[in-house]
């Protein structure tokens, strides 16, 4: 449900809808539906055309059933998945896609780096995927937009226009069953897709898979299973690299389904595993990524692995130039850095394109990452900007008032990815103090942020004038790091000269506080920012078991959500399960979501007085806990 500021504009509506034509009402609700239907068809129809053409150019699947209901196909693969595909003009505008002379897509005119094509026996792993929406960037005309990661991101097409006269021909001319094929005329070329009753070859997805791969031990051995259908004659193989040592279980005709067995060298390796199953001269095929199990990112990125960070991919292809750091040594201010295990490397002056990254990935935090002096982020050149994972972060005792300074440029991304942040005594984490300073992109996901006792507010992110773009903090315990001490913390903080980009996303979720309590006053809120919907502040949960500061002072109220903006409606699904638990009797402090709450919008929140952990397991000064069975899904659980 939506609050609204106003409820006089719906009363005047109500009027002007009781004194209207209700025929010219009924005619305008039934336009609107066919608008919406028309809408859904066009995206239907496009998406359902790249499945068609994804099978066709791979040519390693057949069609072992299908069915006609009207202008409709459903199609049955020999791997399983099943496609339909609609006949018949569709109205609206559709964006043009084709094929380039070396194989890759080519979407509204400009080439894509991703292959349509498949390639050295490797079937193309990228079809994109479609969508309409309003563009807010051409007068909120429908636009398509487009994903290239399953659906994961989308970006509007440049001349992707969706309303409108279609202006170019439909990507499937032509459809038919004819000859033992499903013929596809895309263009002027015909894709055959043969159809074979009852020819089946489909994987059976093993349970460890993550990441799209099939995590296995190195070394040792694992299998997987196949469904089938065989016939006299049959033949199944199974083609995999040497090393891998890949080898499928007896069958015979009447066989429903074979085991395949591997044995993965004990070195970090991936590779794409295919089965195959002939029947006649028809064969269906289908396959699996698999990837050893490894405990080393700098293992893994000599192997050629990919270790994501946020949206950035690291490899030795892309980066060429990453090394390992041993203890001592000085980390340069741009490049790849993987920090030894119990190793500490230095870091001074000012970085721009560097990532650093652990050399296991056990979560000890034991590569440490030492700063000397005031940090300034970013160059204008910068395009991946500073990057952190599964480093332990600490500075000296030489700051003034912030580690982290960012007074002129722009930083790409400023990412932090299972780290341990130990902040200095009285220092805030950063400051973007120029108008011309800010980040487009902040990622805080699953690190632990320890904060000292201090006699002033403390600030994690910091815009005095600098502009913001994307920020995602994720399920992150923050807590303090003084025995029986609390102290009043902002995670996010945005002054009134700060700037917004546009059509930015803010999501504040899964995130603990330990004895940080959320100031009501000037520096207010575990977020002050004025917020706006679609932004989302979920499921983050605050303990404390002492509500008195240095020196005896006691905030009256805390606040999730420093500021609204009174322009905005509010939907609960986007504001909702923030908890508070604390064991300090009669506590005094008032918790609210907003400072100044919106009408009709449940803005308190009333303490919880049982403890939310696990009896005995609460190390609040390391942040370690184990929460609960009833609070699972409160708060942050690091793994």
């Amino acid at each position: 449900m939506r609050y609204y500021k106003s409820f006089i504009l719906f009363s005047l509506l109500a009027l002007v809808f009781v004194a209207c034509d209700t025929d010219d009402l009924e005619r305008d609700i039934d336009a609107l539906k066919d608008r919406v239907a028309s809408v859904e068809a066009q995206v239907q129809r496009l998406n359902d055309e790249m499945n068609i053409l994804r099978v066709a150019l791979d040519g390693n699947k057949t069609i072992t059933d299908y069915s006609i209901d009207g202008d409709t196909y459903t199609l049955t693969l020999s791997n399983g998945e099943t496609l339909t595909l609609t006949q018949g003009e569709v109205g609206g505008n559709y964006p043009s896609i084709d094929i380039s002379d070396d194989g890759y897509w080519v979407i509204a005119g400009s080439k894509t780096e991703w292959r349509a094509k498949a390639e050295n026996g490797e079937d193309a792993t990228i079809t994109p995927q479609f969508k309409i929406e309003a563009n807010p960037d051409a007068d909120g005309k429908k636009y398509w937009k487009v994903s290239y990661d399953n659906g994961s991101t989308w970006k509007f097409l440049e001349n992707g226009l969706a309303e409108g006269v279609n202006e170019n021909t439909p990507l499937i001319n032509k459809v038919e069953v004819k000859d033992g094929c499903f013929n596809v005329t895309i263009g002027s070329e015909v894709y055959q897709i043969p159809v074979v009753k009852g020819l089946e070859c489909a994987i059976n997805v093993p349970e460890s898979v993550a990441d799209g791969s099939w995590m296995i031990a190195g070394g040792v051995e694992a299998s997987f299973t196949v469904k089938v259908n065989l016939a006299d004659g049959d033949l199944v193989r199974v083609n995999a690299p040497a090393d891998w040592n890949a080898k499928v279980s007896e069958y015979s005709a009447g066989t429903t389904e074979v085991t395949v067995t591997v044995t993965p060298p004990s070195t970090p390796s991936e590779c794409t595993i295919r089965v195959e199953v002939t029947h006649g001269v028809n064969t269906a095929t289908d396959q699996i990524k698999a990837k050893t199990i490894s405990d080393s990112y700098w293992a893994e990125y000599q192997a050629g692995f990919d270790i994501k960070i946020g949206d950035v991919v690291i490899n030795k292809y892309n980066n060429p130039e990453g090394r390992l750091f041993k203890n001592g040594e000085t980390v340069p201010a741009t490049g790849v850095c993987f920090i030894a295990d119990g190793a500490t490397v230095k870091s001074a002056g000012g970085v721009s394109d560097l990532v650093l990254i652990a050399e296991k990935k056990d979560n000890k935090f034991t590569s440490r990452v030492s700063t000397t002096g005031v940090i300034s982020l970013g160059s204008t050149q910068g395009y991946l900007g500073f990057l952190c994972k599964g480093i332990a972060l600490s500075s000296g005792d030489e700051l003034t008032t912030y580690w982290f300074n960012l007074s002129v440029n722009m930083v790409e991304r400023l990412y932090l990815d299972h780290c341990k942040i130990e902040l200095p005594q009285d220092k805030n984490f950063s400051n973007f103090s120029n108008s011309a300073s800010g980040i487009k992109k902040l990622l805080v996901e699953s690190c632990y942020i320890g904060v000292p006792k201090s006699n002033a507010t403390v600030l994690f992110m910091r815009y005095d004038q600098g502009v913001f773009g994307d920020v995602k903090m994720h399920n992150n315990i923050f807590y303090c790091t003084t025995p029986d001490e609390s102290l009043l913390f902002v995670p996010f903080l945005k002054t009134a000269k700060a700037n917004l980009m546009e059509n930015l996303e803010i999501n504040v979720e899964n995130n603990t506080l330990i004895n940080l309590l959320l100031n009501h006053g000037g520096d207010s809120g575990f977020m002050r920012i004025a917020y706006r919907e679609s932004w989302t502040m979920r499921n983050n949960m605050v303990w404390y078991d002492k509500d008195r500061l240095a020196g005896g002072s006691q905030p009256s109220t805390a606040t999730f959500l420093g500021a609204m903006d009174t322009d905005e409606s509010y939907d609960l699904a986007y504001i909702t399960n923030n908890k508070v638990f604390t064991d300090v009797k009669n506590t005094e402090l008032v918790w609210k979501v907003f400072r100044t709450s919106p009408k009709g919008f449940p803005n308190a929140i009333t303490p919880e007085t049982t403890s939310p952990f696990v009896d005995g397991t609460l190390v609040d000064t390391e942040g370690k806990y184990i929460l609960k069975s009833e609070y699972q899904g409160i708060g942050a659980v690091i793994e």
